[in-house]
């Protein structure tokens, strides 16, 4: 019995080794374990009139030990739009990393519909959400028919009604 206390010391004292070893090597380290990363913008789309902006919460989410979340969008077009990200680059905290994108659109954009992606990247792994974005004009379009037609109606009152002349007998002037 006396000659497996030596051997049972030094496999125990291996373990501890080993075990300190892994803590260590993982200390600053990127840890994924076992599950994906997600990405959840919410809301997941958005009606914005020509001038207005909107504001998009990014949650990314995952079994993550640690680590930083850098947002970025795709498939947004080249005029028309101001995108800012609030934290674009967003550390892991309890599993999850939060961000804000605010969509503005400029007088340039055109009235339209589009889905564009919101990527979160996160050491090796990549997760995408779509966004769709319907731009709206600032004023109905109604509006400006709406004055044409008057505009039109007045001239055409001023056109085919005429005023009536008062019949009476005129003074003289003497």
């Amino acid at each position: 019995m006396a000659s497996l206390q030596p051997v049972l010391r030094l496999v125990i004292v291996s373990i501890c080794i080993i075990l300190l070893i892994n803590y260590c090597l993982a200390v600053g380290s990127l840890r994924v374990s076992g599950s994906q990363l997600t990405l959840v913008a919410n809301p997941s789309a958005a009606v914005i009139k020509v001038g207005d902006r909107a504001g998009i919460n990014l949650t990314a989410t995952g079994a993550v030990t640690g680590g930083t979340v850098c947002f970025r969008e795709q498939g947004f077009p080249s005029s028309g739009f101001t995108l800012t990200f609030l934290l674009q680059c967003a550390p892991v905290q309890h599993g999850a990393a939060e961000g804000q994108l605010i969509v503005e659109v400029t007088p340039a954009a055109a009235p339209q519909n589009f889905t564009a992606l919101i990527l979160a990247t996160l050491g090796n792994q990549t997760a995408s959400a779509p966004l769709t974005i319907t731009v709206v004009p600032a004023i109905p379009a109604w509006i400006p028919w709406l004055g044409i037609l008057v505009f039109l109606l007045v001239i055409g009152a001023a056109l085919f009604v005429s005023p009536k002349r008062r019949k009476g007998k005129r003074k003289m002037s003497e």
